[in-house]
């Protein structure tokens, strides 16, 4: 064989060998940006047989919310005693009393808060973006598949919606857990989910505003209520347990919403996000050098997990950055041993043994 055609043979060799090549990298090119990142555990339910089971306990579900802003809000005032006996044959001990509707006293509040201009035109606000939630009670329900499938022995919650008015002061009431006769009672109120720009949040700062949004709705069901039936019952005492207690938090929220952005996750910009990737080892190595651990300093904590515009004193940095470090440190914890269970993750104490075995040295 000459030269000529031991060249013209290689070259074919290597022509083929870079199209198979590409047609791989092409075919996985999404896959591999998809599982880039520290949370590799929420990828592990891609596989055919555990979508199997997940699809099995999304079926096996039923979520219904109960309305009780628009059982309200369709009262007949012509027949008003008739209409708040339903109610409380409905939501009795919950929002009202069944015999309510025997004392004219209730029956006259009632009447007036139905008149109630402000309220009257909040209802109206939330009846043109709530009128079906179908698509909330399935979000509700894939959330609540996966919730069963990595906490078997978890109690499934009842949902209520209300309606109860624009308090500056309550907004970390967005989604409420009452345990009503045995059940756990989840309360949603949607009229603090009307979008950023709403008029009736108007006097609330940027920062909260933003999370007025029903994309956080579902999320909140759980990274406000039902995550802290999973967590130890044990007061954080040090920074270090508040920030890892935080963490657990957002690893929980982010194993139950695998297809959501960390944005919503965090209820970060992108830009925020971007600077909390890029500076928690900053944040990290400024505790370390002051000392502030292993603090018990409940203001050190507030400043560094508490919803705020920022994290002191980090100057441009997003808020909550003491609760993006623990979330680090619990996926590198989660990363690092693989024989612990996510559910015996959530129920850990020892804060400072999960710091060491996770492996978290965030480069100076």
């Amino acid at each position: 064989m000459n030269k000529k055609k031991i060249l013209i043979i290689v070259g074919s060799v290597i022509v083929v060998a870079l199209a198979v090549v590409l047609v791989f990298w092409l075919v996985n090119r999404n896959k591999k940006e998809k599982h880039e990142g520290l949370n590799q555990r929420k990828y592990q339910v891609e596989a055919k047989a555990v979508q199997d089971t997940i699809e099995d306990l999304y079926q096996k579900t039923n979520v219904k919310i109960l309305r009780f802003d628009q059982d309200v809000y369709h009262l007949d005032t012509n027949a008003l005693q008739d209409g708040i006996q339903k109610l409380g044959k409905k939501y009795h001990g919950i929002f009202i009393d069944s015999t309510a509707w025997h004392y004219p006293q209730a029956v006259a509040q009632m009447k007036g808060f139905l008149a109630d201009p402000y309220f009257v035109e909040l209802y109206k606000y939330v009846n043109r973006q709530y009128a079906n939630i179908g698509e909330l009670e399935d979000e509700l329900r894939h959330a609540l598949a996966y919730y069963q499938y990595y906490f078997p022995d978890a109690k499934l919650p009842i949902f209520y919606s209300v309606v109860g008015g624009i308090d500056p002061d309550s907004y970390t009431k967005l989604v409420e857990g009452q345990v009503i006769g045995g059940k756990l009672a989840l309360i949603l109120h949607l009229d603090w989910y009307l979008g950023k720009d709403n008029k009736y949040y108007g006097a609330l700062p940027q920062y909260i505003r933003r999370q007025c949004d029903k994309k956080y709705l579902a999320i909140d069901c759980f990274r406000n209520v039902l995550v802290w039936d999973q967590l130890p019952n044990k007061e954080p005492i040090t920074l270090l347990d508040n920030m890892l207690m935080a963490g657990k938090v957002l690893y929980f929220t982010e194993m139950l919403f695998p297809n959501r952005p960390l944005e919503d996750v965090f209820a970060y910009t992108t830009e925020e996000l971007q600077w909390a990737e890029q500076h928690h080892g900053d944040v990290w190595n400024y505790l370390i050098e002051n000392e502030l651990v292993y603090s018990k300093d409940a203001t050190v904590a507030q400043h560094l997990i508490d919803v705020a515009p920022e994290t002191k004193p980090f100057k441009g940095s997003p808020g909550r950055m003491g609760a993006f470090v623990g979330w680090k440190i619990v996926g590198h914890f989660m990363e690092n041993n693989p024989k612990i269970s996510f559910q015996e993750m959530m129920k850990m104490t020892d804060m400072n043994e999960m710091l060491k075995k996770s492996g978290y040295k965030p480069q100076k």
